[in-house]
């Protein structure tokens, strides 16, 4: 049997803030029958069937009256036969209630089970289900003796370090039964769950794989990778793959020592050494080490991930190793190699090669031929690829257009579309979560006309994200003031001028941040329009001499006014507007830690910092910033301008949090 895993001042208050709050207090009440949504919510919570037929019966008149009727539905779909759920289906096929219906009623098809009707249904979801869905429709394929999807499915079932639902055991038995995954595979994803510190599974996968592995072992090698290193029986696969991976931690604390012990006992590893060259790598690319690349070359012979390429193209990039760039780019799987960012370094390199005195004629040529190709591709887009594309092929953006007039035709559409009018309905109850999933549920099939609209209202309402949201989507008629919207521009104005900040750049970040909802609140607890930490509004606000209290945050100009202190004091202390875009987010000191000794060029800079997040939350804070100085009327519409050169690292300590 093959093993699977279970499971300054006052704030503000200007005529505009004034304006926006009133806006939001006329924008059209819940109706009565809206309310009664409230109500049988509440008694489907509880179970109460009678509560719910009658809170049902109030809300006919509703555009909510779907949910009642599907939450009646949702009671029986234990033992409920098709006849009774598929006519409520079929009329709402497409919408985002019946869409919720269907996924509760497949799991329930899949727990008693009936696989030919879980077929059946499954076929009409309209959009990619979860993992257990997909999982349980593997299943329902393998009971009808189609085994076909499995080998799709193992790239993200199987090659992966997350632990997955129960509802995946029986395909992932099968994977293994037919050979699909392979011993070498365990061994790959035993690898991936030690890298992501998936502790619980890598055990797991050691039992699958012949040998135990306690927590107590996991933590030794994880205090004291060096002490297990030299003690290894090379005799033991287990314990070469162990000792590979512990040269990863070994060469974070003691990278000279990890490297002249592995430079030693190479050869003991046998082909586990081209995993340990792998961990070097990736430890030296962490802290920019020139040397990484040569460990990368050594590792060639060990399996990839997709992490792990995308880690040493941005280490080539940070150094500017264009020919060893483009031989590694054509190695890369085509998910990766179409990918925006990679498209754009390849015309970098590819204009590089051309520009060398040892590339042929008819090479050079195809060459710069090939990168204005990329270039005029990307530059079709006004990203922040799209934007150094359509800079390094001499253009700019040109002036705003006119703005899209939304008609009565488009107005009346609007209210005819039962999606939308759900999504406004819940946010007038202040359903946050629901509201907002029906937007976005909408916004997928909806027009350019159609999202324009959407997004007007939305606006109108004090819906500011989903406004961006919608207008984000439009294929071929974008409006910008929509996409770059910029409600409390007094407030924010006024205290971005008060510390000489760039307003453009404000509300660039506070776009990133929080899409301009006043009550965002982060995972890790950052609340606000500037998604401010509690440790830092704290901080701040003592140098300011105002009373800290946690509501703070949520006050609009005083999240603004400590928010924009910050963002000053962090460019003071870094010196540079990419720098201090990425110390708001990460935090100064890794800014700093991800500089050079020298000058960088700013994308090289961008590119390589090591954090996924704060990588894509620099690019998208510096191109929203253009587009807000475009829609100002500023200069500062130039993407490389505004990137420029990052200095190298300064010596001095960083005051503040």
């Amino acid at each position: 049997m093959h093993p699977v895993r279970r499971r300054h001042r006052a704030p503000r208050v200007t005529l505009a803030v004034l304006g926006a709050c009133l806006g939001m207090l006329s924008a059209a009440p819940a109706s009565a029958a809206d309310s009664d949504w409230l109500t049988a919510r509440e008694a489907f919570r509880k179970a109460d069937d009678a509560a719910l037929a009658r809170a049902t019966q109030a809300m006919q008149d509703s555009a909510l009256a779907a949910y009642g009727e599907s939450w009646l539905l949702w009671r029986r779909l234990k033992d409920a036969p098709a006849a009774e759920i598929r006519p409520f289906l079929a009329r709402e096929q497409g919408s985002y209630v019946a869409e919720r219906l269907r996924s509760e009623w497949l799991r329930q098809l899949a727990r008693r089970p009936d696989w030919a009707l879980f077929r059946q249904e499954y076929a009409q979801l309209q959009a990619e289900p979860d993992v257990e869905l997909q999982c349980m429709k593997l299943q329902a394929d393998i009971e009808a003796g189609d085994f076909a999807a499995l080998p799709a499915a193992k790239a993200w079932l199987w090659m992966t370090a997350k632990d997955q639902v129960a509802a995946c055991d029986p395909a992932m038995r099968a994977m293994q039964a037919r050979g699909i995954v392979t011993e070498e595979d365990r061994w790959q994803r035993f690898r991936l769950a030690l890298d992501a510190n998936a502790a619980g599974l890598a055990r797991f996968l050691a039992t699958s794989l012949g040998f135990e592995l306690t927590a107590a072992q996991q933590k030794s090698l994880q205090d004291q990778p060096d002490a297990y290193i030299k003690q290894i029986d090379p005799a033991r696969r287990e314990q070469r793959e162990l000792a590979a991976w512990a040269y990863g931690r070994w060469a974070r604390v003691s990278p000279d020592s990890a490297l002249t012990h592995l430079e030693v006992k190479a050869d003991e590893l046998g082909p586990q050494a081209a995993l340990a060259w792998r961990q070097l790598a990736m430890a030296g690319a962490r802290r920019f080490d020139p040397a990484a690349e040569t460990w990368f070359a050594r590792s060639d012979s060990a399996p990839w991930t997709d992490v792990q390429r995308e880690t040493r193209l941005r280490q080539l990039v940070r150094f500017a190793n264009w020919p060893a760039w483009l031989a590694q780019y054509d190695q890369l799987p085509a998910n990766l190699r179409d990918s925006r960012g990679w498209q754009y370094w390849q015309a970098q390199a590819l204009l590089f090669r051309a520009q060398q005195k040892d590339t042929g004629k008819a090479q050079a040529q195809t060459d710069n031929a090939g990168a204005r190709r990329l270039l005029a591709r990307l530059s079709a887009d006004d990203d922040y690829y799209g934007l150094l594309a359509l800079e390094q092929l001499g253009q700019a953006l040109g002036p705003l257009s006119k703005p899209v007039q939304i008609n009565d035709d488009d107005r009346a559409r609007l209210a005819r579309h039962a999606g939308f009018q759900r999504a406004f309905a819940l946010r007038r109850l202040d359903q946050r979560w629901e509201s907002a999933s029906e937007f976005n549920w909408a916004v997928r099939t909806a027009d350019d006309r159609l999202l324009l609209a959407a997004a007007q209202q939305a606006d109108e309402l004090g819906w500011h994200d989903r406004a961006i949201y919608a207008a984000e989507r439009t294929k071929t008629l974008h409006e910008p003031r929509f996409r770059y919207l910029s409600p409390y521009r007094e407030v924010t104005r006024g205290y971005a001028r008060d510390m000489g900040l760039d307003e453009a750049w404000v509300f660039g970040l506070i776009r990133q941040e929080s899409r301009f909802v006043t009550v965002a609140r982060s995972s890790a607890g950052a609340g606000g329009l500037m998604q401010l930490m509690p440790g830092t509004a704290q901080w701040v606000a003592n140098r300011l001499g105002i009373p800290y209290h946690a509501a703070i945050v949520n006050d609009i100009g005083q999240n603004v006014r400590l928010g924009t202190y910050y963002l000053n004091h962090v460019l003071t202390e870094l010196g540079h507007p990419v720098l201090a875009t990425a110390g708001y987010n990460a935090g100064p000191r890794r800014a700093r830690e991800w500089q050079g000794d020298a000058a960088l060029d700013a994308t090289r800079y961008i590119e390589s910092i090591p954090f996924g997040e704060t990588r894509d939350y620099v690019k998208k804070v510096m191109t929203n910033a253009v587009h807000y100085a475009r829609a100002f009327g500023q200069d500062g519409a130039h993407l490389r301008e505004r990137l420029g050169t990052v200095p190298g690292r300064a010596l001095t300590p960083i005051e503040g949090p």
